[in-house]
């Protein structure tokens, strides 16, 4: 539980800093020199920008949560690698594309183009985090079991 716990909360910190920085990114290519704290498609469907804001927040950090939470069943020992990532890229994608589109894709059909080459850009990105992470796991493990046998040909 407190695994979990921790996850939720550091996914969801992760995820609206990562909106933040996104939003920083959009407002040096398209605020003319001023910090835009939504986009206007986005903003509209709001009485006023600190709602806009807080929801953008919100949904963010929704993002950060899943991906926290959904990187879990890489510790799914009994399901295969592929098994795994295909769980967790569905999983993910079918909350971060809507969300990513409503937040920041203008609503024109290059904007299925842009989030099709994110998760072509970053979905790699992470399974290649999640297979690095994996690796060290097992070299530590392999070491622990060495170090087992050492001690147990020893004490024969």
């Amino acid at each position: 539980m407190k695994l979990i716990l921790s996850r939720i909360i550091g996914g969801f910190v992760t995820g609206v800093f990562g909106g933040q920085m996104v939003q920083i990114l959009i407002s040096l290519q398209l605020g003319q020199g001023t910090y835009l704290p939504v986009i206007d498609h986005f903003g509209a469907h709001f009485p006023n920008e600190w709602t806009a804001v807080i929801v953008q927040m919100m949904l963010t950090g929704c993002i950060g949560i899943t991906f926290a939470t959904t990187s879990l069943v890489f510790d799914i020992a009994k399901w295969g690698l592929f098994k795994q990532y295909a769980v967790h890229f569905i999983v993910t994608t079918s909350v971060w594309v809507p969300i990513v589109f409503l937040l920041w894709v203008p609503e024109l059909y290059i904007g299925i183009w842009i989030i099709l080459l994110n998760i072509i850009g970053i979905y790699p990105l992470i399974g290649w985090l999640q297979y690095t992470f994996s690796k060290k796991d097992i070299k530590q493990i392999n070491r622990s079991i060495q170090m087992k046998l050492k001690e147990t040909e020893g004490d024969e």
